[in-house]
């Protein structure tokens, strides 16, 4: 499992590395500013595999100093079923107005909790990620999913711009497999550095005209063509 790295602390407040797979879930979780409520849910519901998860009632304000910790370690490791349960449960304890954790969540992450400081206030900050798979273009499945559901999508740099509520809906198809391929799409996204970012009331067309603006930044929701005919 990979261990928080490159924590700072500034100002009297600590940024604890989370690991890239989570995306914009980190802050979310961390802050709950509603931008990535619908998508975080939807992502945890399916990594989890619990149909019945929701976020509803849920305030990261009320994360005692206790469960922010453990929230931060969690969220140093890979996304997958094991940590997304985890969260859950912590998440399932803040509505429930709880603010103690589990012995047996503080066991599993005992290794992560003695490097993150009790008496500091813990912040997400997002940053871009180096690509660790450059033999790879981790864009083609997600864009590929996005084309057959019919999802606008802009592409900027790192930043992946999409209706983030309508792709939570996406997360909750009835369609098992339409789901899981779509949560592995981003999640190589995640991986790679890019950056899910939200932009309500992208259209098709909007994004047409910023690809003829911007024909080297923005990609356009049409199907790309195979990998190795866009490698030079």
């Amino acid at each position: 499992m990979t261990m928080i790295s490159q924590a700072k602390f500034v100002d009297g407040l600590f940024y604890p590395e989370c690991h890239p797979g989570w995306g914009g879930c980190a802050e979310e979780l961390f802050h709950y500013t509603s931008r990535y409520g619908a998508y975080t849910e939807g992502l945890l519901r399916n990594l989890s595999d619990q149909r019945q998860f929701n976020m509803s009632g849920y305030q990261a304000a009320n994360l005692s100093n206790e469960q922010r910790r453990l929230m931060a370690a969690i969220l140093a490791h890979k996304p997958c079923c094991r940590t997304a349960r985890d969260i859950t449960q912590i998440i399932r304890g803040v509505i429930n107005g709880e603010s103690r954790v589990s012995e047996e969540l503080t066991t599993r992450y005992e290794d992560q909790l003695k490097i993150i400081p009790k008496d500091v206030e813990l912040v997400y900050s997002g940053k871009a990620h180096h690509h660790e798979m450059p033999e790879v273009a981790p864009l083609d499945p997600f864009l590929n999913m996005a084309s057959r559901l019919k999802l606008p999508v802009a592409v900027r740099g790192n930043h992946v711009e999409v209706p983030l509520k309508e792709l939570a809906q996406h997360l909750d198809s009835s369609n098992s497999s339409l789901r899981n391929s779509l949560q592995e799409a981003i999640l190589q996204l995640h991986f790679a550095g890019y950056q899910l970012k939200n932009h309500p009331g992208l259209t098709h067309k909007a994004v047409r005209e910023l690809n003829t603006k911007h024909p080297f930044e923005t990609l356009s929701d049409k199907p790309l063509p195979p990998t190795d005919q866009r490698r030079h």
